[in-house]
């Protein structure tokens, strides 16, 4: 059975702004403060900072949050201040997206939500007072972020329950909040499907209600290398944002082929006897993505007409995720392979992708990323020891590079294995490098950077 306490009303959904939001006049002893939240919806958007300057003129940094991201809940005096949100551009200077105001009240939480693109974003705000009379109960507020007019019905069940037992909770437009819904802290599941509809869209992992306090459920736009189209974050009193994955919901990979001498390669998921997932890989390629189910697959690479040379890689694929998949020779000169997990994010302002090291000759290497105008000794962007077989993932803001692969002996001595040329990165590019050995180049490594 579905243990909600109480239902305030929720048919009269309201659109908010920056100057407005749910409220109520009454404030409490528990809280005697003004609490204020960002939470970074945009999803084109680079890691953006709030900063609140206040009647006085005193600035402070609330935080900073990447998209899907929230900064942790912040105790303020009780009065109006003034919004600016801004990003650092590749030059390091600090560009201004938004101005705003908002205008806090005691016992009062305010969540920012930052929505649409981020060339022209918009402010929702969403204040309530902070409930101190909840025992054994937790509050949930629906958001729904989506940059698309679309909307959505929400459900949610008791844990030992499906879809079928599911309580219809709220319909949900465009940048709407529903009021506060009551419920005893325990294990739920919950569901979106479209306004109208019983065929379930999203249908969220069991989550633990375990704190007596208010959850907001930010229904938001999806982002990075895997095309889904809406997300379902948690947001709670800290910077943690809980993501919940789609339990149906399909996953992806690519593959590197790094063995210069299994060219081409058929690579399998699942049995041989099928068609192979990825056929006729030149070395030194990286697929596309290919969707299939999540899941644990057998990966089998096969080249020089049908031989196995990897019989029994596992290939681990859960809910959402994608991965790449790098086939290279290990320190004995065997075919093997290795999985990395891509990041999520949007890849526009910040770019988040994966460095692995496939050179068995040394214990480690360094990698640098030297924008222009800069040296090995003064980029900020680099990985100062990766292990052979290993792999560390890098962040780095819209710019031009050139990377530089460089070994260093136990004096700090050092010695350029590879160099690319200077690589503009590509807004919406998901990428790997990889650095490996090459026979034909004048070092014998190289530097593969791919999307």
């Amino acid at each position: 059975m579905l243990l909600r306490q109480f239902i305030l009303p929720i048919t009269s959904l309201v659109l908010l702004s920056a100057c407005g939001g749910s409220s109520s006049s009454g404030g409490n002893e528990t809280y005697p403060s003004s609490y204020l939240q960002f939470y970074n919806g945009s999803s084109n958007s680079a890691t953006t900072t709030l900063t609140l300057t206040d009647s006085d003129d005193v600035e402070s940094i609330l935080g900073s949050a990447a998209f899907g991201d929230a900064t942790a809940l912040t105790t303020l005096d009780t009065e109006t201040y003034d919004l600016a949100f801004t990003y650092t551009d590749n030059s390091g200077d600090v560009q201004t997206v938004l101005d705003d105001q908002v205008s806090l009240k005691t016992s009062q939480k305010t969540v920012l939500f930052m929505v649409d693109n981020y060339e022209a974003p918009k402010l929702l705000n969403l204040s309530f007072v902070r409930d101190d009379e909840l025992d054994d109960q937790f509050k949930i507020y629906f958001a729904n972020l989506l940059a698309e007019n679309k909307t959505m019905d929400l459900y949610i069940s008791s844990s030992t329950e499906d879809f079928a037992d599911a309580e219809f909770v709220a319909t949900l437009g465009q940048h709407a909040f529903s009021d506060a819904v009551t419920f005893d802290t325990g294990s739920y599941i919950l569901y979106l499907t479209d306004a109208g509809s019983t065929d379930v869209v999203l249908q969220s992992p069991v989550y633990s209600f375990s704190y007596e306090t208010e959850y907001i459920l930010a229904l938001r736009d999806n982002a990075g290398p895997l095309k889904r189209k809406i997300a379902l974050d948690i947001i709670g009193n800290t910077t943690t944002v809980y993501p919940l994955e789609d339990v149906n919901s399909n996953a992806q990979f690519r593959v590197y082929n790094s063995l210069n001498d299994l060219d081409p390669a058929q690579i399998y998921a699942g049995s041989t006897s099928s068609t192979p997932v990825f056929a006729n890989i030149a070395a030194d390629t990286l697929t596309s993505y290919t969707e299939i189910p999540h899941g644990d697959y057998r990966v089998t690479l096969t080249a020089n007409e049908g031989a196995s040379q990897i019989p029994n890689g596992l290939l681990t694929l859960n809910q959402g995720e994608s991965k790449s998949l790098i086939f290279y020779r290990d320190q004995d000169d065997q075919p093997t392979v290795m999985s990395v997990k891509d990041s999520a994010t949007p890849q526009v302002y910040d770019f988040v992708f994966n460095v692995v090291n496939v050179i068995p000759d040394f214990e480690n290497v360094s990698i640098y990323f030297v924008p222009p105008g800069k040296t090995m000794e003064t980029t900020s962007y680099y990985i100062s020891s990766i292990n052979d077989a290993t792999s560390a993932s890098i962040t780095l803001p819209l710019d031009s590079y050139t990377v530089l692969l460089v070994r260093k002996d136990l004096n700090n001595n050092k010695t350029l294995l590879a160099q690319t040329a200077e690589i503009e990165l590509i807004q919406g590019s998901s990428y790997l490098l990889v650095a490996e050995k090459d026979p034909d180049t004048e070092t014998g490594y190289k530097i593969s950077l791919q999307y």
